[in-house]
């Protein structure tokens, strides 16, 4: 492989740190190989986005991330939309988008090896999905699943706590949440693609537990909240609990660390292009979203996928 102009973003704090030690080697690794590699680490994550989307623009030959989800989420941003490839080297405490794509994780060493791989061979083409708080404004893109419901009030708590660590700590945190939980009010304009090509659309209107909107299938560290979304077949899963008491959603959220969920009759599953999600008054107001795990903001939030909108340099399905 001729060299490459690569940009490197590490998140020091990351799995409690071991991201950095990560970074470095990762660094290491990429140098040793003969390419020419431009730190682009900022002090917070909106520095290290800027830093990112300038020299996306001055053009690199890749754009690659060391840490979990987060940064992943950080590299959908700079280059999703755009032709210059994500490389993920997998290091932080919740690495689900690199588990769906079959990237290596917490081993440095193999995951150089496979975005090297990669950039020699072509990315792979993915969907990406973006977020809107309007449906004009800036779009937020995402890799992974964006939450709206007790899932995303668990990862709040989860993200306010220091201990445990990894799943652990999302476990304690769902604990908590479901001992103050109530249903939250929705009303969802759901926008789906019929036999046809045709778009169809239809409301789901109730108070609701789980809401998610997924272009992968795990959340949290491996809990499968949408066990069958796939990040390249140009749809969502949308992922809809309805009312439960506090001792209906105690049975039913422990079974998403499986996917078993999907198959309790008050969970819904539709593949959509498009939603809408809106808070009302016929429950308690549902939490700010998250999507990859961070913050966006409160409701309402328009989601669409963009098919093709993002190249990974991970191996292509056989």
């Amino acid at each position: 492989m001729s060299p490459r102009v690569l940009g490197v973003v590490v998140n020091p704090t990351a799995d409690r740190g071991h991201a950095d030690r990560a970074g470095v080697r990762a660094l290491a690794r990429l140098r040793e190989r003969g390419h020419e590699v431009r730190v682009l680490s900022g002090a917070t994550f909106d520095d290290a986005l800027a830093r990112s989307r300038a020299a996306v623009a001055d053009g690199l030959d890749a754009l690659v991330v060391v840490g979990g989800d987060g940064m992943v989420h950080l590299g959908a941003n700079a280059c999703a939309g755009g032709g210059t490839p994500l490389g993920i080297v997998a290091a932080g405490s919740g690495n689900d988008y690199a588990g769906a794509l079959g990237l290596p994780v917490r081993d440095v060493d193999a995951a150089v090896r496979v975005l090297l791989d990669a950039l020699d061979a072509g990315p792979r083409v993915v969907d990406a999905a973006q977020v809107t708080a309007d449906g004009t404004g800036e779009p937020r893109w995402f890799c992974g699943v964006l939450s709206a419901g007790l899932d995303a009030a668990v990862n709040a708590r989860a993200n306010a706590m220091r201990r445990p660590r990894g799943r652990s700590r999302y476990a304690l945190a769902a604990l908590r949440e479901l001992a103050r939980f109530r249903p939250f009010g929705y009303r969802i304009t759901i926008e789906s693609r019929a036999d046809d090509g045709a778009t169809v659309t239809s409301v789901w209107e109730s108070p609701g537990t789980l809401v998610a909107v997924a272009n992968g299938p795990a959340i949290g560290g491996g809990i499968r909240i949408a066990p069958d979304a796939r990040v390249d077949d140009g749809e969502l899963d949308l992922v809809l609990a309805g009312p439960l008491s506090r001792q209906g959603a105690l049975r039913v959220f422990p079974l998403t660390y499986t996917g078993r969920h999907v198959g309790h009759p008050v969970v819904d599953v539709r593949r959509v292009v498009r939603v809408r999600l809106e808070p009302t008054t016929a429950g308690v107001a549902p939490p700010p979203a998250f999507a990859d795990g961070e913050p966006v903001g409160p409701l309402p939030r328009e989601v669409r996928v963009v098919p093709g909108a993002l190249h990974v340099l991970a191996p292509r399905p056989s």
